[in-house]
């Protein structure tokens, strides 16, 4: 079986149940239930307790809400995988648009086996907005406007809302969506509420290599109404798990890639050559990881609802701490080139040998996202008047990272040229017995002197303020005005102190022989049969903690990476709903000013200068003007019509980066900088939209295109572009934005069950979406083609699934696809469009089943992944296989109980 889950069997089968759901849903309108008064347009249809989303006819949005009841109906580790399953929604393991994200963001990441990232419509999490009951939640990453949301467990939530059009009432800096997540409130549920949730699972490769596997959660539920009339709420709830994982890693060393024919001794790719097809790979590292990642968190809601006025508190808090640990064997022939020169004058590249590398890393990571919130609501007459202030909290960290290297001797090298086969997409050295023999030979390897490293890296953001609006009512055809005005202020703070060339170990430690290291496994069962000594991470940790502080590091390595800054956000907007007859008309203006300071280490360039702490400023205000258009037909469902414009901040790094130099060969200096006059990029954002429900479907569509300016993207190492001044010997280099780019798109989705079959077959149905997306962007780079897809633009996903729920019975069978995307552009003499890395098309068959003994008690079993299908493929070039990062993380299952008393 192939391990790259976009077999076209499987592809098949799903997109047919898709088109089957479709077509369905779209042939069904004699069954639809009779229309309903509006008033009744917006209540639950609840059957066998799973509902059919109804059309959301009050909201002029396009939106999608997935309930409590939807998160628990897959096998689902996070938010984020539930969010996958719905149509414009793509996710992923890795930031991707990290300049520092390296193995720790990238392949690593997605050896923990779940999905971090959300992206709207082809636009990265940086360019959404993510609100916590209504309220910004802080974004804590060190380099990006993004949120990892796999730390927020599928339980816990009230529902999920993702808008992809805005209204002039929401933040503006949205140019893919707005998510907001939000928990129950005690009005949520009848008087009183007492439910438990219990979670038990294991991973099945951890299992298979006898590593740590059960995986377990626990929450608890407490919702209560009293005083007159039932006026007062207190809602709460609690959640403590930990999950564990393993996965098996193929990982190439940066650099030891190039092109098999070339001009010059592993020069440039000839004219003539597919670029893609002229690659020659020069490592193989196999990697294996496991570790636990530890959750805990909880909500708590107190509310008042009186006559006219009503009155919350509301508070959120999540946790995730993870420990992970990466064992790598590999062979490196990079420092062994062997050009044969052809008689064209070409020269075809090989290695004549390789070295025998050992690894061992720790790889930590704590997240954190909080929030408070203080509101009220007061309707006098025709007017209401809605206030709240806020409070949130974010945190990224990788502390106490730890790494060690041991080498075999030269003597014990490859011995012979570097040669791989290919097999199911993996590069396989050929390797003769004696040299399998010495690559297992552990005592072999000893360890490399100065390769000890210890960094400590954390980044946090806390964001406050408070909102006002005034809604007042109208009669004739403006039924409403709203105005409002919200103030924001953003607190940014991040570091990383790296302590490289440090020796914490014998300099005579050997693999065989150090204390360090405690077991065993074989890194691939299937592909790599190299033994990997597994070791005490927190010894590892410990000994490189204690070396690291005996050091003392100059002021330009200590504060090099400190950055600190605070953002300021005025905004007011004014929007009018009208109507006529069946139409409803919004439109809306908004308009937010900007304000960033920066605070970054500077390092001196040149004598007579000092290096120091030093600040910038960057401001920007904006206009959004925005039009929203719904027609309702009771007959023929509901049309939506948008346009509306919208923006994006740079990150605080790319303004206000710290300035780093770096001394050349030839004696001249390169320096790096941040850019304040970055300006914002900026996006016409046009939707329109169709949907329709009944008794037994629903099924809707919805096409987008969104116009861009100033595009921001990552050039691969980091954030900087081309050169931006030359004086005499130093060249100075900032992040600039990009031209024009331009995302499109189409969203079919729909739903059918079968009510009028006899019996038990009466609850089948089948669900399904698809996601079509296009996009090209220019980059204003000449070291790169001028035009080329946006990065993280995935241009299919799909999700399908068939379910039976007859009675007390539910089962779901569900498969998803997440197709390719581009995921960072190359530059320069091994650059261009061919060279971008892409993310390969990755899927999901997932399994689950429930039983529901009585109405208080629910059973659910779930296995997730059943084709053990690959988490995680990227490739250098978009066709080619020849340099690939591949993750299998392996089957999920899992048992959970909620009993409700």
């Amino acid at each position: 079986m192939s391990p790259i889950p976009s077999a076209r069997a499987q592809r098949c089968a799903a997109a047919s149940l898709v088109l089957l759901t479709l077509l369905a849903s779209a042939s069904m309108p004699a069954l639809a239930a009779a229309p309903r008064d509006s008033d009744d347009q917006d209540k639950e249809i609840v059957v066998n307790g799973t509902k059919l989303v109804p059309v959301r006819a009050n909201d002029a949005r396009q939106t999608t809400t997935i309930s409590a009841a939807d998160l628990q109906a897959s096998p689902n580790t996070n938010v984020v995988e539930a969010l996958a399953r719905i149509p414009g929604i793509s996710v992923s393991a890795t930031e991707g648009l990290s300049p520092s994200e390296g193995n720790h963001g990238g392949i690593d990441g997605a050896a923990r086996g779940t999905s971090n990232f959300v992206s709207i419509r082809g636009l990265s999490g940086s360019y959404n907005v993510n609100l916590l009951n209504g309220v910004n939640a802080a974004q804590g990453m060190p380099y990006s406007r993004n949120i990892s949301l796999g730390l927020l467990p599928p339980i816990g939530l009230r529902q999920i809302v993702v808008s992809k059009t805005s209204t002039a009432d929401m933040d503006g800096d949205a140019v893919g969506g707005t998510l907001d997540f939000q928990t129950p409130t005690a009005h949520d549920f009848g008087k009183s509420l007492n439910r438990i949730y219990l979670q038990g699972g294991f991973s099945q490769l951890a299992q298979d290599y006898h590593a740590p596997a059960a995986s377990y959660l626990g929450q608890a539920e407490f919702a209560r109404q009293f005083g007159a009339d039932h006026a007062f709420g207190i809602y709460a709830t609690g959640y403590y798990g930990k999950r564990r994982f393993a996965a098996t890693q193929l990982d190439f060393q940066g650099g030891q890639w190039g092109y098999a024919v070339s001009v010059g001794k592993q020069g440039t790719n000839p004219d003539g050559f597919n670029r893609e097809d002229n690659l020659i790979l020069k490592s193989a590292n196999a990697q294996f990881s496991r570790g636990e990642e530890r959750r805990y968190g909880g909500a708590v809601s107190l509310d008042w609802h009186g006559a006219a006025t009503s009155l919350w508190l509301k508070a959120t808090h999540a946790r995730s701490d993870i420990q992970q640990q990466i064992y790598q064997k590999g062979i490196q022939a990079g420092n062994y080139p062997a050009p044969v020169l052809r008689p064209d004058g070409l020269y075809h590249n090989g290695e004549s040998d390789g070295e025998y590398h050992y690894w061992f890393e720790t790889a930590p990571a704590n997240s954190q996202l909080s929030s408070v919130q203080l509101g009220g609501e007061t309707q006098l007459g025709r007017l209401v008047l809605r206030s709240n202030s806020f409070y949130s909290y974010g945190l990224s960290a990788a502390p106490d990272h730890a790494e060690i290297t041991y080498l075999a001797g030269t003597a014990n090298d490859l011995n012979g040229p570097f040669q791989v086969s290919y097999r199911n997409h993996y590069p396989i050295p050929l390797l003769s017995a004696a040299q399998l023999g010495r690559l297992n030979d552990n005592s072999l390897f000893a360890y490399q002197v100065g390769s000890g490293e210890y960094t400590a890296a954390t980044s946090s953001a806390k964001v406050y303020g408070s909102k006002v609006d005034a809604v007042y009512a109208l009669d004739g055809l403006v039924r409403e005005i709203a105005i409002g005005a919200k103030f924001s202020r953003s607190e940014r703070s991040s570091d990383n102190v790296d302590y490289s060339n440090i020796d914490f170990v014998p300099l005579t430690s050997t693999l065989s022989n150090s204390t360090l290291f405690t077991g065993q496994v074989i890194a691939d069962k299937t592909y790599y049969p190299y033994t990997l000594p597994t070791g005490n991470a927190a010894e590892l940790t410990r000994l490189a903690a204690a070396a690291a502080a005996a050091v003392t590091l100059s002021p330009d390595s200590r504060y090099k990476n400190v950055l600190a800054g605070n953002e300021n956000v005025a905004a007011g907007y004014a929007l009018a709903r009208m109507q006529w007859g069946a139409l409803e008309i919004q439109p809306g203006l908004r308009y937010e000013n900007t304000v960033i300071h920066n605070r970054f280490w500077s390092k001196a360039s040149s004598a007579g200068q000092v290096s120091g702490f030093q600040t910038n400023r960057s401001a920007n205000h904006i206009l959004l003007p925005s039009l929203h258009l719904v027609l309702r037909s009771a007959g023929a469902g509901v049309f939506r019509a948008a346009i509306w414009r919208s923006y994006s901040r740079p990150a605080f790094f790319q303004l206000g980066g710290g300035r780093t130099v770096k001394r050349n060969t030839d004696g001249t200096f390169s320096v790096t900088e941040g850019n304040p006059n970055l300006r914002p990029m900026t996006s016409t954002n046009y939707d329109l939209s169709w949907e329709q429900s009944g008794r037994v479907y629903r099924v809707s569509a919805a096409a987008f295109y969104k116009d861009m300016n100033d595009y921001m993207y990552d050039r691969g190492t980091d954030y900087r572009s081309t050169p931006a001044t030359v004086t005499n010997d130093t060249t100075v280099s900032k992040p600039t934005n990009g031209g024009h780019a331009h995302v499109y798109g189409l969203e079919l989705d729909g739903e059918f069950r079968f009510r009028d079959l006899p019996g038990a077959l009466s609850g089948l149905g089948v669900a399904g979406n698809v996601t079509l997306q296009r996009s090209a962007a220019r980059l204003l780079d000449p070291t790169t083609d001028a035009v080329q897809p946006m990065a993280g633009v995935p241009q299919t996903l799909y999700n399908a699934s068939i379910f039976f729920n007859p009675a007390r019975f539910e089962t779901r069978l569900s498969y998803h696809f997440n197709g390719r995307l581009l995921s960072k552009y190359k530059f320069g003499t091994t650059g261009g469009a061919l060279m971008s890395e892409w993310t390969q098309a990755t899927s999901s068959l997932d399994l689950s089943a429930a039983y529901v003994p009585m109405p208080s008690l629910r059973l659910v079993a779930t296995v997730s992944n059943l084709l053990d299908n690959v988490s995680f493929y990227r490739t250098v070039g978009k066709d080619a296989e020849t340099v690939p990062q591949i993750v299998r993380a392996g089957r999920q299952a899992g048992l959970s109980l909620t009993y409700s008393f």
